[in-house]
């Protein structure tokens, strides 16, 4: 980057956050407006599996690529990613991570759309947002990828009911009005007795959303002197439509969730939970100050109601020493127990860090 005279622009007014060190992150990618793009583009009610399989073919792209990437669970037009705890991806920058993640996967969506789709034009760009949200421990993990999973069943035994029942005459309207109100084994009683439906048989990548890991697989690389193979353990993607909620595939696939090498962690990891917010250069500052519980120290002190003079010059004297002690403040305005100081726009007082 050239060294301009405006360069200023980003040294003082760009600022990355980093994500907080030893939390697991997840960024979780939404469509937008995809009910929308599904009638443009005619998908089937409830579940286009074309569509899924499109979304799967994404995440395990996203998992290919990124390395740091340990875990997926997709559903419908949603996909959520995870991200070790002790991971260093992009130094943990929350912009960084984020953007790159949304726009890979929507990159990939219309590259690979023709494979999913190939006599359906793609009538409009495809969009998803993102968020990230970091999780201290495997617990909170494992209940973050059970709430999706249980989002998933709730969304699609009533998605699948609305559109039988749609498809069968009714009106969306009636359709609502039938199942409001209504629990899950109402909905399977619905299906069965109406449409001679077991929602149990439905496709399982319906009914339980699509994970997506790297299996370890063992594979023959070649053949010894005397014929037999020789095999290596490798690390295929894998998607599978399956229960996360219980214990059993995480018995059987530790190695998913397992932090990897924080028997070496050292002494400094707890530097990286002291992170320092600087204010935004070339902005005016303004530090309010609030007493706190005066109320009860007013009582206790028996100080005059409505108003205390004494009270009120001791809060004064104490704004003028604060400003003698500190020339960039320019200003001190307060009342009650309270007191707003200004400093001046381009303060560099202690650089600007906000604690």
């Amino acid at each position: 980057m050239a060294n301009s005279k405006y360069e200023y622009v980003k040294r003082e007014f760009e600022f990355d956050r980093s994500l907080p060190a030893s939390n697991w992150i997840v960024v979780r990618i939404d469509g937008c407006h995809f009910h929308r793009f599904s009638e443009i583009h005619d998908f089937e009610k409830p579940n286009d599996e074309s569509a899924l399989r499109l979304m799967n073919a994404c995440a395990t792209s996203m998992l290919e690529k990124f390395r740091d990437m340990v875990f997926a669970y997709g559903v419908s037009d949603e996909y959520s990613f995870f991200f070790r705890e002790g991971t260093e991806f992009y130094q943990r920058r929350e912009s960084k991570i984020l953007s790159l993640c949304v726009s890979f996967f929507t990159s990939v969506y219309v590259m690979k759309w023709k494979d999913f789709f190939p006599s359906k034009e793609l009538k409009e760009p495809p969009y998803f947002d993102g968020r990230v949200v970091c999780y201290p421990n495997l617990k909170t993990i494992r209940d973050y990828m059970a709430w999706r999973q249980v989002d998933c069943h709730t969304n699609n035994q009533y998605n699948t009911c609305f559109w039988m029942l749609v498809k069968s005459g009714r009106t969306e309207k009636e359709a609502q009005q039938t199942l409001k109100g209504t629990f899950s084994k109402d909905k399977n009683e619905l299906l069965l007795q109406q449409f001679q439906i077991n929602y149990d048989d439905e496709p399982a990548i319906f009914r339980k959303g699509s994970c997506v890991y790297r299996a370890k697989v063992e594979t023959k690389v070649k053949s010894d002197d005397h014929g037999n193979p020789i095999t290596r353990t490798q690390s295929v993607t894998t998607v599978a439509n399956i229960d996360i909620i219980g214990p059993q595939f995480w018995e059987t696939h530790q190695d998913i969730l397992h932090e990897v090498g924080t028997e070496k962690c050292k002494y400094e990891l707890v530097k990286k939970f002291d992170t320092i917010h600087r204010l935004p250069r070339c902005n005016w500052t303004i530090v309010r100050i609030n007493a706190c519980q005066f109320d009860q120290f007013s009582l206790i002190h028996t100080l005059d109601k409505p108003n205390d003079e004494t009270a009120l010059r001791l809060m004064n004297a104490s704004a003028s020493l604060v400003m003698e002690w500190f020339p960039d403040i320019i200003f001190g305005y307060g009342f009650n127990n309270e007191y707003s100081f200004v400093f001046q726009e381009k303060t560099e007082l202690y650089q600007r860090q906000e604690r």
